[in-house]
């Protein structure tokens, strides 16, 4: 958590300069006995795969949406006591706690919005996820515009 902090203060200044761009890139859940994690989420925080193809991928997005909207909320504490509580699998969490991190570190106004979720395991062809499945997950994160007040 320290170094999290850490690197997050040294890059947030360059959130704020104009012209800079970041990508912070990350699979989320690698769920099944492949990857020896099987916890389920709460299949109702599904949007994408509410009705299947297979009971499991509701419930895979439920652990993926729990992280997201904590990500959304620019929650750093919250998202990382989710990743302890849940044990998701989610490879680039140091990344994206960085980058939490650094809006932080300047309290900045941003808007992070996903615009895109998938997982392997529906792709044509595929079995149950019981084996294996993986989640991506894509946001964008913009400031929030501020009109300039006009003076007198």
């Amino acid at each position: 958590a320290e170094t999290e902090r850490e690197y997050g203060q040294i890059l947030a200044p360059y959130l704020e300069e104009e012209g800079n761009f970041f990508v912070i890139s990350s699979d989320f859940c690698h769920w099944g006995a492949q990857f020896g994690y099987t916890r389920r989420g709460r299949s109702e925080l599904a949007e994408t795969y509410i009705d299947g193809p297979f009971p499991e991928n509701a419930s895979i997005e439920g652990l993926d949406r729990e992280g997201m909207k904590l990500i959304g909320a620019r929650d750093v504490e919250g998202f990382r006591d989710y990743l302890a509580r849940s044990g998701n699998t989610i490879c680039g969490r140091h990344p994206i706690l960085v980058f939490l991190e650094a809006m932080k570190a300047r309290d900045l106004d941003m808007n992070v919005e996903f615009v895109k979720y998938a997982q392997s395991s529906t792709m044509p062809g595929m079995g149950p996820p019981t084996t294996s499945s993986v989640s991506y997950a894509c946001a964008c994160v913009t400031p929030v515009y501020v009109p300039p007040v006009n003076a007198p």
